[in-house]
């Protein structure tokens, strides 16, 4: 026996790097999540918005001029009518809406959460 290997070591060792790739990836879930609706730029396609947002209250996140338009589209054809405004105005697209604004309410529910915050509490730098 050459070499004695210390078991404890190795374990504590092990330990802090799991301990540092959790804390790592509570890290990024916080800061991707924390700053997911930044009032100057658009929620769909992350474009800073030019001058001061105007809030449309019919819109559930801010959006850029196009993305505004494209939701306002989308929300005329959820309302039934279907005569696509432009040639990409199909199901597909439409889908497309739907799910991320899905997906949209679904953040801001988890951002609700006790656990987020908790999160949040954590990881303040």
């Amino acid at each position: 026996m050459a070499e004695v290997i210390d078991l404890n070591k190795r374990q504590a060792k092990e330990r802090r790097i799991r301990q540092g790739r959790a804390r790592r990836r509570a890290q990024a879930v916080a800061s991707a999540l924390s700053c997911g609706l930044c009032p100057r730029r658009c929620a769909h396609c992350g474009m800073p918005i030019e001058g001061p947002p105007l809030p449309d209250l019919s819109a559930p996140y801010p959006f850029c001029q196009p993305c505004q338009e494209e939701y306002r589209a989308y929300k005329r054809w959820e309302e039934g009518l279907r005569e696509p405004e432009a040639y990409w105005h199909t199901a597909a697209w439409a889908d497309m809406w739907r799910h991320w604004l899905d997906h949209m309410r679904a953040a801001d529910a988890f951002r609700a959460s006790a656990e987020f915050l908790r999160l949040m509490q954590e990881n303040q730098d």
